[in-house]
């Protein structure tokens, strides 16, 4: 009853705020507000809701699949909730320079999962993207979270829509998870439905998608690679972590997700601590998180990897008679559509001079 009155109160700021996406997205229909294009091709990977959707992996995923065509990779995001502003290199490629407070704790992670890959944060991404060009000559950028920014022009753009929760998809910011209407899918020159568990699902996110655009769509898999062990700095394989009892801890948009992993690793839970997304922890928080889990009588902590990235200046609080590791989950394009993706990566990079993607 609680929620349905403040659904109810929340729609006039709902209206308002499609008001103004629908007038933004038309001045750049109408060519009143210019997209910036940039020398090398710009590959973005977004989403049309809020959080939750497997957006960093698949990121990585498609970093990690162009540098196997031996392009070098630029990875420019936002940086969301940083300390920091204006432009900052978050990894050369060869070094990591920044920490999660100043540089965010999603561009860290992907600087961390993709070795090699320049990874810098600007709000605004031209200028971001210019000094990556100038300063790395990378052959290709891809844009985290990007759908958005309409300043900058892309060459792909990749959508991300979490089929396991489509009724998220109804209503715009503050009421529902939309950031902009779903007539905006028109701009999409792919989909990836992610978190599907059946075809009928996956159909079900077709027929949605194919009201707006004949853009492909495609189904995606999250699924338990291993644990890394945030003290030892190490792997450690599914099955060491299997028999034992986890209190788990995050600070992420969904908690529900990283629970079903694990619970459906096998894994027992002993109980969990939600904490706010992007949650900048403090020493209170760890002893808290520490005091719960023993009160629960866990073996292990479990976090995730984007939360592990935080917790660094942390470290020395925990020990060994309580081990945290952290939840390392891989991105897979599902079946056989993992060529309809590449195919579109290859005409893209095709497109531009320095062919190597055959």
């Amino acid at each position: 009853m609680m929620q349905t009155i403040q659904r109810y109160f929340l729609y006039p700021f709902n209206f308002v705020y499609a008001c103004i996406l629908f007038l933004r997205n038309l001045f750049f229909d109408i060519k009143i507000f210019q997209s910036k294009k940039l020398s090398v091709p710009v590959i973005s990977v977004g989403n049309i809701t809020t959080g939750g959707t497997g957006k960093t992996p698949a990121v990585a995923y498609v970093a990690n699949l162009l540098q196997s065509r031996d392009y070098k990779v630029g990875i420019l995001s936002r940086g969301y909730k940083r300390s920091s502003r204006g432009y900052l290199v978050i990894s050369d490629g060869a070094n990591i320079r920044e920490n999660a407070d100043r540089g965010g704790d999603e561009p860290v992670m992907l600087a961390h999962k993709i070795p090699g890959a320049v990874v810098a944060v600007h709000e605004k991404r031209y200028p971001g993207g210019k000094s990556m060009i100038q300063n790395y000559r990378v052959d290709v950028i891809v844009l985290d979270d990007g759908f958005q920014h309409r300043a900058l022009h892309r060459d792909l753009d990749i959508v991300l829509i979490d089929a396991s929760s489509p009724e998220h998809l109804r209503a715009h910011i503050p009421v529902g998870r939309l950031r902009e209407s779903l007539r905006s899918l028109r701009r999409a020159d792919i989909v990836i439905a992610t978190k599907y568990s059946n075809d009928l699902m996956l159909k079900s996110i077709e027929q949605l998608v194919h009201r707006y655009t004949p853009a492909p769509v495609i189904g995606s898999e999250i699924k338990l690679e291993d644990f890394f062990d945030v003290m030892q700095e190490e792997s450690v394989p599914v099955q060491n972590v299997v028999p034992k009892t986890a209190y788990l801890f995050s600070g992420i948009a969904q908690p529900e997700e990283f629970h079903r992993t694990v619970h459906d690793a096998g894994i027992s839970i002993a109980g969990f601590h939600r904490f706010p997304d992007h949650h900048r922890f403090t020493e209170n928080d760890i002893h808290t998180v520490l005091d719960e889990a023993k009160h629960y009588n866990a073996d292990v902590l479990l976090t995730t990897e984007k939360d592990a990235i935080r917790l660094q200046p942390y470290k020395h609080l925990f020990n060994e008679a309580l081990p945290l590791y952290a939840v390392r989950i891989s991105f897979s394009i599902a079946n056989d559509d993992g060529s309809v993706l590449e195919k579109f990566i290859r005409r893209t990079m095709n497109k531009h001079k320095t062919i190597k993607y055959n």
